[in-house]
């Protein structure tokens, strides 16, 4: 293996409902940087180690002795200078919220774990292991039903994976993590005309894939609330600038579709809002 892509991960690998089970076999000496997607991956050693630079800021080296949880959107830079036979879980957030809502965790003591960043890294115990070595070892047979296997295994490794405090809550706080991230692009970019497909590629994620899970966990399109955010700013800018300032402010050309967007939001014209702020300020003015 000489190339990290996501053609390279998904041909050496099996995807379930609940996982992508990733296998790299790196025969040599390896140096380059590859990027995590809209899942929270669990990162493992077969045999060997990989050395490792996250987002910029977490450097560490592990082995089959420990394992990584790597949160989504991430950008790796990783060094191999032996021979490293690698396993690498995505783990769909269905899965996550599911497992976490059906059971009642009693947390177990935290082993040595580091929490850097929202990157943790820590030292596999028995309990996992033998859930990962289920899951690789039905990945690998010729089973007939491997994939609904998996998914039965998938849930086990969440179970015994969440029962860890430290694993719990970086998982849960990482899988919507995409919802915080993108809205905070929308708000950055409110008046730069950002669209929703390139907010989608910035998170490594399709447009309907990203439109998809947006509306399941906020219940409006990310377009739709975007327009809503801004519509929001609109009234903050028509305080100071006029209609089609603040139209052209917020990527709108139109400036019909402006005033019918902002009516149909508030029930007024931005005009009608000008004169009510106006009036409003006169008679405190007054008072």
């Amino acid at each position: 293996m000489n190339n990290f892509d996501r053609k390279t991960e998904l041909i050496h690998g099996l995807e379930t409902d609940y996982l992508r089970v990733l296998y790299y076999d790196f025969n040599g000496k390896y140096k380059g940087e590859y990027k995590s997607y809209e899942y929270n991956r669990l990162c493992t050693i077969i045999d060997g180690e990989k050395k490792v630079r996250i987002n910029n800021d977490n450097d560490f080296t592990y082995t089959n002795e420990e394992f990584v949880i790597l949160p989504p959107n991430s950008t790796v830079n990783l060094e191999i200078n032996t021979p490293t036979k690698a396993l690498v879980f995505e783990i769909n957030n269905s899965l996550i919220d599911s497992v976490t809502k059906k059971v009642c965790t009693e947390f177990e003591n935290d082993l040595s774990c580091d929490i850097n960043k929202h990157i943790l890294y820590e030292k596999v115990n028995p309990i996992v292991h033998n859930s990962i070595e289920r899951i690789l070892n039905t990945a690998l047979s010729n089973e007939k039903n491997k994939k609904f296997l998996v998914d039965l295994y998938a849930q086990e490794m969440t179970y015994n994976l969440i029962k860890i405090k430290s694993v719990h809550d970086m998982l849960n706080v990482n899988s919507n993590n995409f919802i915080h991230l993108s809205v905070k692009m929308m708000k950055e970019n409110i008046s730069e005309g950002i669209t929703i497909s390139e907010i989608a590629y910035a998170l490594n994620m399709s447009p309907a894939n990203f439109s998809a899970k947006f509306k399941k966990v906020i219940g409006i399109s990310p377009n739709e609330y975007f327009k809503n955010l801004k519509l929001l700013e609109a009234k903050k800018l028509l305080k100071v600038k006029s209609v089609t300032e603040v139209a052209y402010d917020l990527g709108y050309e139109n400036i019909s579709h402006f005033i019918g967007l902002f009516k149909d939001r508030f029930g007024i014209t931005p005009k009608k809002y000008i004169l009510n702020e106006s009036n409003d300020k006169f008679t405190r003015s007054k008072v």
